[in-house]
């Protein structure tokens, strides 16, 4: 593993934090997050909702409102198509609430997974005209859909697509995109997710109706959600949406859905943050959608009955506990067939495909594989002739840019640079590997197969104190663009090493006559580098409170360890 320090500029450093009266290792930390200016410092911590952008910078937003104004005044049904993702589900909630709080006609469709695929299908069109729906609001998809939208238009549909995936060269002929990717769109920020532009529909709507913006803002917690869940960029205008949701429900100003959720997730309030939404409330969320109807997740996020909402949050659990059986064995039996196709070297990209596997959790397990063995990953599961693929990718390999290369293999493929899906022929299978696998030969360096952890300071263990702890505290939330730092250690003395809890390496650090517990999750098989007497270890590690029995302490959550090399 390459052990890289973010580069900085050390006048910089010394110009900044003396103007702004900083300690210079907390310069060092705002400076590789790209802080520079008083202005840019004082936004980065006060991340308020008044510093959001104005959303009609955004292309055909206007447009977009007029109609869904004319469609509310007239009575017209609208229905919001969402995706069956934890950023879909979201978005269909927001975008759901919100127009039925105006008095909307309204109704939501999220497509199954495993029969209608992603996006716009024709089952769900047709189902928008039995119902007598004249205007379709999609979320976190459409983008390109151009076929389903021209079939939309013949059923006398009108679409508005909301939408922050790449886009293709040919735009759906919608009557309105809002999608802040679109090569024309002057919108300054790129990196929403498909709730945070569900939400600048609903800003836009509150302007141009004068009405109060907090009536926007009572849906930051959803939109909370959508944007941890996506994995998207944690800076600009997502740093104050995940900021603000993340305040709203801290202070425990919950939906009921929500808190039935927190609850079977065992999630206090004032605990929430990032991880807990990406590990505790995502999986159960995405669940549904990926063994059955979505659509229960949009159940429990916009239901008024506390019976109704603990009901669902019990079905997402249990869904929750049956998915992680069935990625436990595709997992299981994926790398059964790595290790047997592939003995003595693997290829640079990782194409997968089995007809048992379940689609609905090919996604999870392909993030796995490629943390697993740092190179590109898709995984395909057929289903008779026809195959349903997602994939994941490393920095550096953009997956989407690659698909769209290979598009003449595939029937349908979207998504972006690190992550995507497709749907492939059987027939079609053999000469889209064959010319994948050239095409990662010829563009993916040796390197970049090489895992890497980005540290952000070396310190000393006189630095790393409760004073560090209250300033990082400061720079939540992390996330991309503002990932938790972390430190180097070097030189260090570890003692009373052992394993815990299977697999877990928990011991102690000392230099210069002080010293600091440390966890390594996964790390048992380093037993023995910590264990030589008289033998010193490098560490990266994030600091962290232990809270036991009442009593706080520092912890170093240990990344990577290795031994010391005298210079």
């Amino acid at each position: 593993m390459q052990w890289i320090f973010k580069e900085f500029d050390p006048d910089q450093l010394l110009v900044f934090s003396r103007t702004l009266g900083l300690d210079p290792l907390y310069g060092k930390l705002l400076l590789t997050r790209n802080i520079i200016t008083q202005k840019q410092l004082e936004e980065y911590f006060n991340p308020t909702p008044d510093k959001l952008l104005d959303p009609f910078l955004m292309k055909d937003m206007e447009k977009a409102i007029l109609r869904i104004r004319q469609a509310l005044a007239n009575g017209e049904k609208i229905l919001v198509y969402g995706d069956y993702d934890v950023d879909g589900i979201t978005s269909a909630s927001i975008l759901y609430l919100f127009f039925q709080k105006l008095g909307g006609d309204i109704c939501y469709y999220i497509p199954d997974r495993e029969k209608e695929g992603y996006g716009l299908s024709r089952e769900g069109l047709d189902y928008a005209v039995r119902l007598g729906v004249s205007l379709i609001i999609t979320c976190d998809c459409g983008i390109n859909a151009v076929e389903k939208v021209r079939y939309a238009n013949q059923k006398g549909l009108d679409i508005i697509i909301t939408d922050h995936h790449e886009p293709s060269p040919e735009l759906p002929p919608a009557l309105a995109i809002v999608n802040p990717k679109q090569t024309d769109d002057s919108y300054p920020e790129k990196n929403l997710c498909g709730a945070g532009v569900a939400f600048k529909l609903i800003q836009g709507y509150c302007r141009y109706e004068n009405l109060d913006e907090e009536t926007a803002y009572d849906y930051m917690d959803l939109v909370a959600l959508g944007t941890a869940a996506d994995i998207v960029s944690m800076t600009g205008e997502n740093r104050i949406l995940m900021s603000e949701g993340l305040r709203k429900i801290n202070v425990g100003k919950n939906r009921i859905g929500l808190k039935a959720l927190m609850d079977v997730s065992r999630i206090r309030p004032e605990e929430m943050d990032v991880s807990k939404i990406v590990f505790g409330i995502a999986p159960r969320l995405n669940a549904v959608g990926r063994l059955g109807e979505a659509s229960r997740a949009v159940k429990l996020l916009t239901t008024r009955d506390p019976v109704e909402a603990k009901a669902y949050s019990e079905i997402l659990d249990d869904e929750n506990t049956l998915r992680r059986a069935i990625e436990k064995d595709v997992m299981e039996e994926a790398i059964r067939d790595i290790e047997k196709r592939y003995p003595r070297q693997l290829p640079k990209i990782l194409v997968l495909h089995n007809p048992t596997w379940h689609p609905g959790v090919i996604g999870i397990v392909a993030s796995k594989i490629k943390e697993l063995y740092h190179r590109p990953v898709i995984m395909i599961a057929f289903q008779d002739e026809l195959g349903k693929g997602s994939g994941r990718s490393i920095t550096g390999f953009d997956l989407y840019g690659a698909l769209h290369v290979h598009e003449k293999w595939l029937k349908t493929y979207g998504g972006h640079v690190m992550a995507a899906g497709l749907t492939i022929s059987r027939e079609n299978l053999h000469q889209f590997m064959q010319d994948l696998h050239k095409f990662a030969e010829d563009t993916i360096s040796s390197d970049l197969l090489e895992p890497r952890i980005y540290i952000d300071a070396e310190v000393e263990m006189e630095q790393i104190n409760m004073e560090l702890l209250t300033f990082l505290d400061r720079l939540r939330p992390f996330g991309p663009g503002n990932m938790r730092p972390k430190f180097c250690l070097k030189n260090v003395q570890p003692q009373r090493a052992r394993i815990v809890g299977g697999n877990h390496l928990k011991f102690r650090v000392r230099k210069n006559h002080l010293s600091l517990d440390c966890i390594a999750w996964n790390f048992g098989e380093d037993l023995p580098l910590v264990s030589e007497p008289h033998k010193a270890v490098d560490l990266v590690f994030v600091p962290s409170i232990n809270d036991w029995n009442g009593t706080r302490s520092i912890q170093l959550i240990v990344k990577a360890i290795k031994p010391h090399e005298q210079a």
